[in-house]
């Protein structure tokens, strides 16, 4: 009844309605509804919302409480109806595995779950088939575009719990089936990767063999003209660069922080425009969208908004509808993985000049694929790395650093009163935790007069533990937020102005691993939160 599909009772109501009518709840409802006035807290017109919502939603009751008899939680239960609707109790019954396939939320151990409470075969082909599915899914979490097939047959029989004899035949028959691709030198792939990986390769070779538009023009009068104008001075790599994207199709900057890839971006970009060209900017994350707004002084999109991306529809923006500009340039390519490269390739016409930026020696993405990484390797594009550290950036210990530890040198602790880097030993938990809330709530907004709640991010190696995230971002929030207005979902206490990070693509609502957002509003009763994120999409829980 909490559920949230019946229109008009929420949590707060179901408890309320039970309280009062207990076991006969349900019939109540059914034959009798206009006794729900008795409940305090419902009016005349709350009753009449429930009474449309029970007949529009009244099928509901068997698949609910047939899912419930076999471990389903509510949550899940509702997902399930939302998809499947009259035909749940068929659909699960014929194949509890199908969740996994089709729910998104509902794992391979979650529809185990359901399984065996309902008594099914633990060697049942259904069963390996999606044992199978998570084990590549797993790997794919992990980074990976394919496993080796004896590795994968070992992992799904251990995962299992069947013989491997077992499992070599499952794997066998879906390749048959082609529910999973085998490459050379036993490569296994679920499909999107598969069509993902060699769609890139595909897609960056048919772009470099169409000629460039710009290719034939000088560009050492247009370089003099932006250095005299912009009153800077490029070094050497950079002109390289600027006459190289010009030059070429297909272009990857690259060069760790302090640089200068966002000058030379900007460079790239006036270069272009003084050619006349129309010029596309975007970038994997709201966030990284935002900075090279603020840093070139146009419109950069998220690539999702870019390709005008939306649950329903998919990408608008492809191969049959693709973006109308002359040059692309991306930045934060590090960040991208392989099935957003391809859709993103897909959307580029062979005319247009792709110039992708990031530093290589970042993190991989967090989906599967090490996309920049690979391009760079495979050395059939252009590449400029930019080495020199400019003086801007010499005076930062956190780019000297970064440069120290990329070359395997130990780097500089000892920071200075000016320094923006400081090396705090402690080895006691609780300590670390003492300190982090002291410099999070005091000492950095104190001295560097910034607001902890949005200015201040912290970094940990793990989840649990006593100075894992999870414990502290509670402390950090008891410390940092103190609004009364909450709700609790899923074990966590959200409030009204914590800062939040999506930490998994949710295609449904729209929002993407990495994405942050500040709470701007809860409905405690309908367990609603909505979020404003960095680029002013506003999603709901």
């Amino acid at each position: 009844m909490g559920s949230g599909l019946i229109k008009g009772i929420g949590p707060v109501n179901a408890k309320r309605i039970v309280k009062v009518f207990k076991e006969d709840t349900i019939r109540i409802i059914e034959e009798e509804p206009d006794r729900l006035i008795e409940v305090p807290g419902i009016g005349i017109k709350r009753v009449e919302m429930i009474k449309e919502a029970w007949q529009n939603q009244k099928e509901i009751k068997n698949v609910m409480l047939f899912l419930q008899s076999h471990g389903v939680s509510t949550v899940f239960a509702v997902k399930i109806f939302k998809t499947y609707g009259s035909d749940s109790i068929n659909v699960v019954k014929d194949n509890p595995y199908i969740l996994a396939d089709d729910i998104w939320g509902i794992g391979f151990k979650t529809a185990d779950k359901i399984a065996q409470n309902m008594g099914y075969d633990k060697e049942s082909y259904a069963r390996i088939r999606s044992g199978v599915m998570y084990a590549l899914n797993e790997f794919a979490n992990e980074g990976h575009c394919f496993v080796k097939k004896d590795e994968l047959e070992k992992k799904a029989s251990e995962l299992l719990g069947v013989d491997l004899e077992k499992a070599e035949a499952a794997v066998g028959h879906m390749l048959e089936e082609k529910s999973i691709i085998m490459e050379e030198e036993d490569a296994v792939y679920l499909p999107p990767f598969y069509y993902s990986e060699v769609g890139v390769a595909k897609r960056i070779r048919e772009i470099t063999e169409t000629k460039s538009a710009y290719s034939y023009y000088n560009t050492e009068d247009v370089i003099e003209n932006l250095q005299r104008e912009c009153n800077i001075q490029y070094d050497e790599v950079q002109i390289e660069a600027i006459k190289s994207a010009v030059a070429s199709k297909f272009m990857v900057l690259t060069g760790g922080p302090g640089t200068g890839k966002t000058t030379t971006t900007l460079a790239i970009i006036k270069a272009f425009q003084r050619l006349g060209a129309g010029v596309l900017l975007a970038a994997p994350t709201g966030r990284a969208a935002k900075r090279m707004s603020e840093a070139t002084g146009m419109e950069a999109k998220t690539i999702h908004r870019l390709l005008e991306y939306s649950p329903q529809d998919g990408y608008k923006k492809n191969e049959d509808n693709p973006l109308e500009c002359d040059v692309l340039i991306i930045d934060e390519t590090s960040m991208i993985d392989i099935i957003l490269m391809y859709n993103l390739l897909k959307a580029v016409s062979n005319n247009t000049v792709v110039v992708l930026v990031g530093d290589v020696d970042q993190l991989p993405s967090v989906g599967a694929g090490n996309v920049l990484k690979d391009i760079i390797e495979s050395e059939t594009v252009t590449v400029v790395r930019l080495t020199r550290i400019f003086r801007q950036a010499q005076g930062s210990a956190i780019v000297t650093n970064a440069h120290k530890i990329n070359h395997g040198e130990y780097p500089v602790l000892k920071g200075g009163k000016n320094s923006d880097f400081f090396f705090i030993e402690e080895e006691d938990p609780e300590k670390i935790v003492e300190l982090v809330r002291e410099l999070c709530s005091k000492r950095l907004p104190g001295y560097y007069k910034v607001n902890p709640l949005n200015d201040i991010q912290v970094l940990c190696p793990m989840q649990k533990g006593i100075v894992g995230a999870q414990n502290l971002n509670t402390v950090l929030q008891e410390t940092l937020n103190s609004s009364n207005i909450s709700v609790k979902y899923g074990g966590t206490n959200y409030k009204l102005n914590d800062r939040v990070m999506q930490i998994k693509n949710n295609y449904d609502k729209n929002v993407f691993n990495g994405d942050m957002g500040i709470i701007t509003a809860i409905d405690g009763e309908e367990k609603i939160v909505r979020i404003k994120f960095d680029d002013a999409r506003l999603s709901m829980m």
